[in-house]
């Protein structure tokens, strides 16, 4: 079964981000993000990846993650943080570093392009997969199977929150 939720959630989201974007006075665009899991703690997401967007002319990244299981990655001017485990109730952190080809500019201090390059980053987007766990709270208390097709049946529920389209606005 498939559904899609459009309006209120019943709950609160399942993940906030604390972002801070600033520049330091080599010209690098540093990226300070804190993400917190608000399930409960017996719930665990898994395969969560967030792609950030980052300004044109980024040519490496350097990272400090909180944890030796995460990794990131720069691919065509989209940055991706990979988290294979978040448990609920939990929060992470990462330091990114960003440099940029036209970073020499930035230190002659030519105006606009320090404010113009630092509009470029975001929305952060991310992909999860949360089992046993549903965003709305639905519940499945009795399940009639009529049989169609006859064979053998599997007499479970696999809940599962994967998510389609969760994006945060920096």
């Amino acid at each position: 079964m498939q559904y899609r939720l459009s309006d209120e959630l019943p709950s609160a989201p399942p993940f906030r981000l604390f972002p801070s974007v600033e520049r330091d006075s080599a010209g690098r665009l540093l990226m300070y993000l804190k993400l917190r899991c608000d399930l409960p703690p017996n719930s665990t997401a898994i395969n969560l990846s967030a792609s950030i967007p980052v300004p044109k002319g980024s040519v490496s990244l350097s990272q400090e993650l909180s944890s030796p299981d995460q990794s990131a990655e720069l691919q065509n001017r989209t940055m991706f943080w990979k988290i294979p485990r978040f448990c609920g109730g939990t929060q992470l952190s990462a330091l990114f570093k960003v440099t940029q080809f036209c970073s020499l500019y930035l230190l002659l201090d030519v105006p606009g392009l320090s404010s113009a390059s630092m509009l470029e980053v975001g929305p952060v987007g991310l992909s999860f997969e949360l089992p046993k766990w549903t965003a709305t709270g639905l519940q499945i208390r009795f399940l009639r199977l009529s049989p169609i097709h006859p064979g053998p049946s599997q007499r479970w529920v696999r809940y599962v929150t994967h998510s389609d389209s969760y994006i945060i606005r920096i």
